[in-house]
């Protein structure tokens, strides 16, 4: 089985929702360690536009021929996919169950889940060939806890967990691991600049909300040999928030 040092490998990753927060301190943090990573994201997204550390390439999750071009596009450049992480994903409105469509609901599913998979059918061939691999999909504490008003995120969130526990197991003998990340309130462009309220704090037993440096570093850990004997788990990332 390979083995793997973070220290100036050269492995190669593919980040997906790579333009702005988590997954874009993930391939800067990456990418500045001396490995070698693709960013994708939506063609309307706004990359940062100085000291990247990383390429970037254009992919809509929701659609499979997209992600099934980026994939091989970026295993022709690297060579082979080593870790890919997936930070891609949607909030949709508040709002109760009753008034949430059906229309709703699916793109939330498509964009969090459906894609999760596809992306998941796209890559894991790809490390089983090579006998290595690191998925690292992204969750939330609402697909462990359900959260009122958000019926189809905490629902497709809670399908990314079921989507890691089951593919993790079919690939454990392959080298391959599979893991979760379910943060909880993270300071990103996700929370649409609004600021927490005390009532959102008092949640938190850390009282603050988490930084995308901080999942980055997870994320880095998860990759790293330290976790080499960890697959299908879901990492908390809730400054204590989370009861399991």
């Amino acid at each position: 089985m390979k083995t793997l040092n973070l220290t100036g490998t050269g492995l190669r990753c593919l980040i997906v929702g790579a333009a702005s927060g988590i997954g874009e301190a993930t391939a800067r943090r990456l990418g500045s360690n001396g490995h070698r990573v693709i960013g994708a994201d939506l063609p309307s997204s706004r990359w940062p536009v100085s000291g990247s550390t990383y390429s970037q390439l254009d992919m809509d999750i929701t659609d499979n021929q997209s992600v099934q071009a980026v994939v091989a596009e970026v295993v022709a450049r690297l060579g082979g996919l080593d870790v890919v992480v997936n930070t891609a994903g949607i909030l949709g409105k508040i709002q109760p169950s009753s008034e949430e469509s059906v229309e709703e609901f699916d793109l939330l599913l498509r964009v969090n889940l459906t894609g999760a998979f596809a992306l998941s059918k796209a890559v894991l061939p790809v490390m089983a060939e090579n006998g290595f691999g690191r998925l690292i999909h992204f969750s939330s504490t609402a697909g462990k806890e359900g959260v009122q008003g958000m019926t189809g995120y905490s629902a497709s969130k809670a399908g990314i967990i079921g989507l890691v526990k089951a593919l993790a197991k079919e690939y454990a003998a392959a080298g391959i691991t599979i893991n979760a990340i379910a943060p909880g309130k993270i300071d990103t462009p996700l929370l649409n600049g609004k600021a927490p309220t005390a009532e959102d704090l008092q949640k938190i037993p850390m009282r603050r909300l988490g930084t995308a440096e901080e999942a980055a570093a997870l994320v880095e850990f998860i990759a790293s040999p330290g976790a080499s004997y960890t697959t299908g788990f879901v990492f908390d990332l809730s400054g204590g928030r989370a009861v399991y």
